[in-house]
């Protein structure tokens, strides 16, 4: 009976819904654009879909798991308030990226305030522990680690712009975004005396009650300039360092509770700097996805084509086909036809280096070969 009431309470919170919401509409936002401005959709599998279930399950488990095991006790009031700002956060920014960990350290500030004026309710409205907050925290920086290291399974969506000299030039965006529950301890009276059907069991001499803590992770790469998986690895580096500095501050704030706003502080702050050295980093690259008189630039490889087998990437740029050489997607089709169920490459890496690749292909359907090139 506890698991269904459980079950029930998470499908009723907003932020289920959202999630559900912002991953169908990024799916058509990805699709639409990759159809207007290159005809196709580059790659049609929901893999949003599949993978907002399959590491919200996956996250559930190990999350609660952490929870579970190191006793996290959260008031009912940081429910509502989490949920109220991320809504609040899409509804100011719109459907693109907002940082969790900004929307998370800005409700930990605001339940530090909350019982300070809230104080009419009695214990509805108890202090949270900053440790428990912080524990949340990096929970969620932990999905949101693995959510960013998945993005190198599947290729981004590539975006179109003019450049400053009137070549066209690619710049590309991944997404991840899932929502999933997380087993916490609810301190007897801050659930049951509001809801009083819900069940109350003890632990030692303190009374508590469950509940599914919803939690929004939505995570983000932009590749303008650098290769997608050096882009990447900063972004895993960045989070690495976080987590590590997160840890340090559970810690510390469990033997001194003074220390938690004092922590969430120095979280945004290390947090904005690092997102500020990553964009500067891509600032000051020197290439971009950009075309090229020499070859012809691969801006994105459809997934189970004869390119992917050949490991083609976005960036290489073609330099001859079937050892011809070729300056434009005109000659390159014209050169895979010179044998129609075979293809014989040379290419220059978005590093510079020089590499040849070959793969059969369907016969007599060159432009089935799984490229997308600028034209």
């Amino acid at each position: 009976m506890l698991i269904l009431k459980l079950i029930g309470s998470y499908i009723l919170t907003p932020i289920l819904w959202l999630g559900i919401l912002y991953v169908i509409i990024s799916y058509n936002q990805r699709i639409n654009k990759e159809r207007k401005q290159f005809r196709v959709a580059i790659n049609k599998d929901f893999y949003e879909g599949r993978n907002f279930i399959k590491y919200g399950m996956f996250f559930f488990v190990m999350g609660s798991l952490i929870s579970m095991i190191l006793g996290l006790t959260l008031p009912t009031n940081s429910v509502y308030i989490y949920q109220i700002l991320v809504v609040l956060a899409f509804l100011i920014n719109g459907f693109s990226t907002t940082s969790m960990l900004l929307v998370m350290t800005a409700a930990g500030i605001l339940e530090l305030v909350v019982p300070r004026f809230i104080t009419f309710f009695g214990d509805v409205f108890p202090e949270i522990s900053g440790s428990s907050w912080l524990l949340l925290i990096f929970i969620s920086l932990l999905a949101d680690y693995y959510l960013t290291r998945n993005m190198k399974k599947h290729p981004l969506s590539p975006r179109i712009k003019s450049g400053k000299r009137g070549r066209n030039i690619a710049t590309y965006l991944g997404r991840e975004t899932v929502v999933f529950p997380l087993l916490a301890l609810i301190p007897s009276g801050t659930l049951s005396s509001t809801l009083n059907f819900w069940p109350v069991f003890n632990i030692g001499n303190q009374k508590f009650s469950l509940i599914l803590f919803p939690i929004f992770i939505s995570t983000s790469v932009k590749v303008i300039k650098r290769a997608k998986e050096r882009v990447i690895q900063d972004k895993l580096k960045n989070t690495e360092l976080l987590l590590g500095l997160t840890f340090v501050l559970i810690v510390l704030t469990k033997f001194m509770s003074k220390l938690f706003l004092i922590s969430l502080i120095i979280l945004t702050v290390v947090s904005i700097f690092l997102e500020i050295k990553l964009r500067k980093k891509e600032k000051d690259a020197n290439s971009w996805y950009v075309e090229t008189d020499e070859g012809i630039r691969i801006i994105s490889v459809q997934p189970e084509t004869p390119a992917a087998k050949m490991k083609l990437q976005p960036g290489d740029v073609i330099l001859t086909c079937n050892n011809r050489v070729v300056n434009s997607e005109e000659e390159f089709y014209q050169a895979l036809q010179l044998n129609s169920a075979y293809c014989h490459v040379k290419v220059r890496t978005y590093e510079g280096d020089l590499r040849i690749a070959e793969s059969a292909i369907f016969m007599d359907s060159p432009h089935e070969i799984g490229l997308i090139l600028f034209h």
